[in-house]
């Protein structure tokens, strides 16, 4: 299914009434699912650091306040029930937001792998795997991956 047909079918059940527009915004509901998959990745609840890093990105990238960004999470995780398809998700983020924008999605995706101190097998590919649907190169994303570990003080001089 498409994230359009998604989202339509979406807006008009889970979405629907007297929301705030911003809540149905598309970009900020494909960016919260693909983000809330990669927190769910390691095979385990998403733990407080993942959910912090989430909820700092969605804050920051999209100006919304705390109420905000915990509604945006909680209807992107109504998508992520219904289908988690990684192609449509990405292909909608790539073709709406600019490379900068991209980066620091895969920045954030980093950040929640690594929050729990270890990197899974899983968590690896997946983020590796979006990261290409996102239209990084391998050495953007790689770059991206440094960053987040001196950021977090694991990398290794």
């Amino acid at each position: 299914m498409s994230f359009a047909k998604l989202m339509q079918r979406f807006k008009g059940g889970v979405l629907a009434g007297d929301r705030p527009a911003q809540q149905q915004d598309p970009l900020k509901l494909a960016t919260a699912a693909v983000l809330l998959d990669i927190g769910y990745a390691d095979g385990t609840l998403m733990t407080r650091e993942e959910d912090e890093d989430l909820l700092t990105y969605l804050k920051r990238a999209f100006a919304l306040d705390d109420t905000m960004a915990q509604e945006l999470v909680k209807a992107a995780s109504e998508i992520r029930a219904q289908t988690i398809d990684h192609f449509a998700l990405t292909h909608f983020i790539r073709r709406n937001s600019p490379l900068n924008d991209r980066i620091e999605i895969v920045k954030t995706m980093w950040r929640m792998a690594y929050a729990d101190g270890r990197l899974t097998d899983y968590e690896n590919y997946l983020v590796r795997k979006l990261a290409d649907l996102l239209g990084l190169e391998h050495h953007v994303m790689i770059d991206a991956k440094v960053s987040v570990l001196q950021e977090l003080g694991l990398a290794t001089s």
